[in-house]
């Protein structure tokens, strides 16, 4: 006979409809409850095998037999962007690479000159699609071709830089998803505060590349004033600052931090948490891998419905469809993800309100 753990529903979880009893206070409303019901304390491979079955009826209901073979380019700054998920869900709809499939990529590191160049050489090609990583990818491919579709896997501000006329109606040669980053920084602020309630000082590590940078630290400066917090941003342009950007919050006795994600950051993730450990941080970021390889905890939306919402785009794109008429797509889903090996490390006791809302604790 099986237990409740095993997947039977028990008298109190039966009115609500799940099936894991566990014991973790658990608020009832749906953003506290996985997608389709589950629970948010249940373990990562459960969760990810929900996923794979999920997303395999949906590719099998969705994909076409290909018929014809296709060119595309691929741009982005680092070779540590998840492209495989992106590349996997191009398999899912029958675009396989050697088969019916070439994809020319091009890896730009931090150097704005050689991201030029790289899409200057994806042009020059005339694929019938470029994929862009991001905005800083996209914008110099934009500004060589109106012409040549282009994708945008995780873009903020997408109008605001130009590439679209509206959400609804792009109007140009850009489709994709938006990213919302500095529109969250308020969610994660307040997770910052109730993770290190007796925190007065805290600082914000960012790209100083961005024009957007500013902007959201000075929203986040006034944001931190009620709760009694003062901010000290920390800018960095290359990899190399990053240990004195760290050190600068130690010797300010920064008592939490707050990282926001950008192209060197992302690819040098491993190096921030370290830095972070080593310091004695508690760290929220806004990109979900920090948390899955060490880092506190992450809030922000599900990323990988990006990679499969644009191999969808990709697809329709091949088989017609023109970037105009495709709406950009904006995140509908959210995620908190706690890592408590990471907490025991830093000597931290998670709240038991985070601990139920979190949709993954990794343990």
């Amino acid at each position: 006979m099986r237990g409740t753990h095993q997947g039977q529903q028990s008298a109190r979880t039966a009115p609500t409809g799940r099936t894991h009893d566990c014991k973790r206070h658990l608020h009832h409303a749906p953003h506290d409850l996985l997608q389709g019901g589950g629970h948010p304390h249940m373990n990562r491979r459960d969760v990810l095998l929900g996923a794979v079955v999920a997303a395999a009826s949906s590719w099998r209901a969705s994909a076409q037999e290909v018929t014809k073979s296709a060119h595309i380019g691929f741009i982005v700054t680092g070779e540590g962007f998840p492209r495989r998920r992106f590349d996997e869900a191009m398999r899912h709809l029958g675009w396989i690479e050697g088969r019916n499939l070439t994809v020319e990529r091009r890896f730009t590191g931090e150097d704005p000159e050689r991201r030029k160049t790289a899409a200057a050489e994806l042009v020059a090609q005339h694929p019938d699609v470029i994929v862009a990583a991001g905005l800083i990818d996209a914008l110099p491919v934009h500004a060589l071709t109106g012409t040549i579709p282009i994708v945008v896997i995780t873009g903020a501000h997408l109008i605001e830089a130009g590439l679209a006329d509206s959400l609804a109606r792009p109007g140009g040669n850009v489709a994709g998803m938006t990213l919302l980053g500095g529109e969250l920084d308020g969610k994660r602020l307040e997770l910052l505060h109730e993770l290190v309630p007796a925190a007065t000082r805290i600082s914000v590590f960012a790209y100083a590349g961005s024009p957007r940078t500013i902007p959201r630290i000075d929203a986040i400066e006034a944001l931190a004033r009620p709760l009694g917090l003062r901010v000290a941003a920390r800018l960095v342009s290359q990899v190399a600052e990053f240990a004195g950007a760290f050190a600068a919050s130690a010797a300010d006795h920064d008592q939490a931090m707050l990282v926001q994600g950008s192209p060197v950051a992302q690819e040098n993730s491993e190096r921030i948490i370290s830095l972070a450990t080593q310091y004695r941080l508690p760290t929220v970021y806004d990109v979900r891998t920090y948390t899955e390889r060490g880092g506190l905890a992450f809030y922000g939306q599900v990323w990988r419905e990006n990679f499969e919402r644009a191999a969808v785009l990709v697809d329709k794109i091949l088989k017609g469809a023109k970037p105009s008429d495709l709406p950009i797509e904006q995140p509908t889903r959210f995620e908190l993800v706690v890592n408590l090996k990471t907490a025991r490390e830093l000597g931290l006791t998670i709240p038991p309100s985070i601990l139920a809302r979190a949709n993954e604790v990794i343990e």
